[in-house]
């Protein structure tokens, strides 16, 4: 019998090796009959190097370094460390052995088998692969990261897996035969195969409608989802299969994520017209912008890990900007901005399930894999049903509007008429009472010169009378004929047509007029002029009529291809419903602004009065 000292220390030595041999050999895995797919799972050791300078000798060396994994599989999120996995294996059937890596995004993956046909015999075969290798380096051309084991029957290999990102670590393994990873990847295909048809469609529907219509929101939409569609391509590994196989360089989510969020920044600010509704809050997406161009001068320069964390910030700068911008639109009455809401929503709520999963803190399914894809799926389809119905909308609003317009044109129309019989009816009273009455009054007075022809003294006297009477008849002719028609306008020219016609204002002694006008002669068509000089003449109108002002102040002057108006007085101002509507006199002088391609804004003059400012393109 062992003295009991001896038997406790033995007892100490056989524990210790026992948990050395937990901690630095991991279980055998053993590929028998019946089964066709393994989960490496917890039956592997994970040693992380966050100097990225061990060689596979360096880790066979300290076996030590290795700790069991406490994770089904292995995610640790953003890291810029290398991670070495080992495992055992043995297969106990003569059938042909791939390793499956489900994360086809990661930069590097390196597989070394160790097997010992003999004591005195290793084989060593090792396979590189990654996202940042060309395409056609892979041992099996597929998406997906395949790689063989090459296994010896009946022998026990050691395997080492080397992986490194430029995003997250997670690392799903499975041991499977080929016919099972081709035969479980058809549902994944026929998914993929119908998001990317349906983006497709709708791409292609929506470009169209662009041509059609020039409308530069149906532009950002197809390239947003493009970019969209190309950064899931990336994450299902179709990016560096069909699109970039000879340039991995450009296999990296920063620079299709980036372009997405731009487009989908002009996208917002387009199709919920933000200029309008929110110019302020449009203000702050020029930080998403330049979060964006950050992300790809970062990824250019070699961060590709630093730019996709902030590619995870930019996510949260477009959550709050979308979702403040399109309540602050759809409280202002624009109802297409709810089904912009409910996309985006969706959309956000798929990549921050997808984030959450690649943290680790949500389990690795279909749905948490897919949620990003199902996000942006329903967001395309929501997206392209409000953009239709922002097109019902604005038709809608278009006829609308062309019913105001017609009415508003008939009511012009009658308005205008009625102003051609009144302005009649005042030339009418104007000849009968005025010139009619001048030249009766020249008839009586030649009838009494030939009645008083024998009286020389008399005679002379009604002559040199006549003669007034026709100088009076004529200037009223004048007159008349300059009320419809300024004549001077085309002898004299724009300029100094209106300086006469404000000695005019002047010379009626109820208002005081201050002139400040540059010469702008020949800068526009006769018939334009005459616009011109209307617009003024019912201004001044106006002023007379209803401000009951005292002073008037009137300043034109040319400016880039612009001839700027601008008329102030002192009087009682003009209130907020007559600056829409008006009377004819206001109407009169948008249309005539509508023919110059002009614009006009009504303000209110400090203390008192009114400030028509007026801008004429020429």
């Amino acid at each position: 019998m062992l003295p009991a000292g001896r038997f406790v220390v033995i007892l100490y030595l056989l524990s210790s090796m026992t948990v050395m041999g937990q901690t630095t050999e991991p279980p055998v895995i053993e590929l028998g009959y019946g089964r066709s797919n393994y989960v490496i799972g917890r039956n592997m050791l994970v040693l992380e190097d966050p100097a990225n300078t061990l060689k596979l000798s360096d880790v066979e060396a300290k076996p030590e370094l290795f700790q069991p994994i406490t994770q089904e599989t292995l995610n640790v999120g953003p890291s810029a460390s290398t991670f070495w996995l080992k495992w055992r294996v043995v297969s106990k059937m003569p059938r042909e052995w791939f390793l499956h890596v489900r994360a086809p995004f990661l930069k590097q993956v390196d597989l070394y088998i160790e097997t010992r046909p003999t004591y005195d015999v290793i084989m060593q075969h090792v396979t590189k692969v990654g996202s940042a290798l060309p395409y056609h380096d892979r041992p099996v051309l597929v998406n997906q990261t395949i790689l063989p084991l090459n296994l010896v029957r009946n022998d026990t290999a050691t395997i080492y897996l080397r992986v490194r990102s430029n995003s997250i670590i997670r690392v799903p393994l499975e041991i499977s035969t080929i016919q099972h990873i081709y035969e479980n990847s058809q549902q994944n295909d026929v998914a993929h195969g119908f998001y990317f048809g349906l983006i497709a469609a709708l791409i292609i529907y929506n470009l169209f409608v662009f041509i059609s219509i020039r409308e530069r929101a149906y532009l950002y939409y197809v390239f947003y989802i493009f970019f969209v569609a190309l950064n899931i391509s990336y994450i299902k590994g179709h990016f560096l299969q069909f699109i970039a196989p000879h340039f991995p360089q450009a296999n990296h989510s920063n620079y299709t994520g980036s372009l997405a969020f731009i487009f989908a920044l002009f996208f917002t600010n387009s199709f919920l017209n933000t200029s309008y509704y929110c110019p302020r809050l449009k203000k702050s997406g020029w930080l998403i912008l330049v979060s964006c161009v950050a992300i790809i001068a970062l990824s250019l320069s070699g961060y590709l890990l630093l730019g996709f964390q902030l590619n995870w910030v930019t996510v949260g700068l477009f959550l709050i900007y979308s979702n403040l911008t399109g309540y602050v639109v759809l409280r202002q009455g624009f109802k297409p901005a709810r089904y912009y809401l409910m996309g985006f929503t969706i959309l956000l709520l798929g990549i921050f399930i997808f984030m959450l999963k690649d943290m680790a803190i949500l389990p690795e399914n279909w749905f948490t894999e897919g949620a990003y894809q199902i996000g942006s799926a329903l967001e395309a389809i929501i997206l392209s049903f409000a953009l239709a119905n922002k097109l019902n909308t604005y038709k809608k609003e278009k006829e609308v509007t062309q019913a105001e317009a017609l009415a508003q044109a008939t009511l012009f129309s009658q308005q205008l008429i009625g102003s051609q019989e009144s302005e009649r009816k005042r030339v009418a009273a104007e000849l009968h009472d005025s010139l009619g009455q001048s030249l009766g009054m020249v008839k009586n007075k030649v009838l009494m010169i030939k009645r008083d022809a024998e009286k020389p003294e008399l005679r002379e006297k009604q002559v040199r009378d006549l003669e007034e009477m026709v100088a009076e008849a004529i200037q009223e002719v004048r007159n008349i004929s300059y009320n419809l028609r300024p004549l001077h306008l085309e002898l004299l020219g724009i300029t100094q047509s209106l300086n006469s016609l404000l000695e005019d204002v002047i010379e009626t002694g109820l208002i005081g007029v201050e002139t400040d006008i540059e010469n702008f002669d020949n800068l526009l068509t006769k018939s334009n002029e005459m616009n011109v000089f209307r617009i003024v003449q019912e201004c001044f109108n106006n002023i007379l009529k209803h401000a009951h002002a005292t002073a008037a102040r009137i300043h034109i002057h040319t400016e880039d291809a612009m001839i700027t108006i601008r008329i102030e007085d002192n009087g009682v101002g003009i209130q907020p419903a007559a600056t829409e509507k008006g009377g004819f006199g206001m109407i009169g002088i948008r249309e005539r602004l509508n023919i110059l391609n002009g614009r006009i804004q009504i303000l209110e003059n400090k203390p008192s009065g009114t400030i028509i400012h007026i801008q004429i393109p020429f």
